[in-house]
């Protein structure tokens, strides 16, 4: 399956909201005490974007971010299908590698992607580039990329042969968000002549494996 990209809209600017979600069941007793259970080992991220200016000109190669825009949520059928998010702030270039994949064990031949955030460790499931692999501090290419097989995304690393036991794994590399929209409808405003706004839109991360 080939997932798309959310589309870079021509000179524009928006806020973006990330908002870091969890899922917890949560008990309270008779007596008052109150019981709480994690669900999710990680979270996901909930994005809302507001969108005050899409331009929709006539001709092509003119700003058509509306028609871009419409024809890319229509593509993944609202909020069925998912597409590659891009977030400026977290996405392996403002957050530099290398990060850390493990230790080796002498058996283990498969790493998956991870980066820390503020001290927390998440994997990640959305792999663009991978610069630069490293174990015990030795460069190496001796590595194939592992992808998902329902869409395509690269998620972690397989080694020809295991790491020896201790042997420190990095790697630097690039990343992108496996997202889906919340709704199955989009509010497009027509406020000018061939300008549009689209007051809010939100989508979420999706768990891949």
């Amino acid at each position: 399956m080939s997932v798309p990209n959310f589309p870079a809209l021509i000179g524009l600017s928006y806020p973006i909201g990330a908002a870091p979600t969890w899922r917890t069941l949560k008990q309270e007793a008779i007596s008052g005490k109150e019981y709480r259970l994690q669900l999710w080992t990680y979270p996901r991220r909930k994005y809302e974007i507001a969108i005050s200016y899409l331009g929709s000109n006539a001709a092509i190669g003119q700003n058509q971010d509306w028609q871009a825009l419409v024809g890319f949520f229509n593509a993944v059928a609202g909020a069925a299908l998912p597409f590659h998010w891009h977030d400026p702030y977290d996405d392996g270039a403002f957050n530099p590698g290398p990060f850390s994949l493990g230790e080796g064990d002498g058996t283990t031949t498969g790493f998956n992607f991870v980066r820390p955030l503020g001290g927390f460790v998440e994997p990640i499931q959305d792999v663009t580039a991978v610069s630069a692999v490293t174990v015990a501090g030795n460069p190496t290419s001796a590595y194939t990329l592992l992808t998902d097989p329902n869409f395509g995304l690269t998620y972690g690393l397989q080694f020809a042969t295991a790491p020896a036991a201790g042997a420190a794994i990095a790697a630097s590399f690039t990343y992108r968000w496996p997202c889906r929209f919340d709704a199955d409808s989009a509010e497009f405003s027509n406020f000018m002549y061939r300008f549009w706004e689209l007051k809010k839109s939100s989508f979420e991360t999706m768990k891949v494996l």
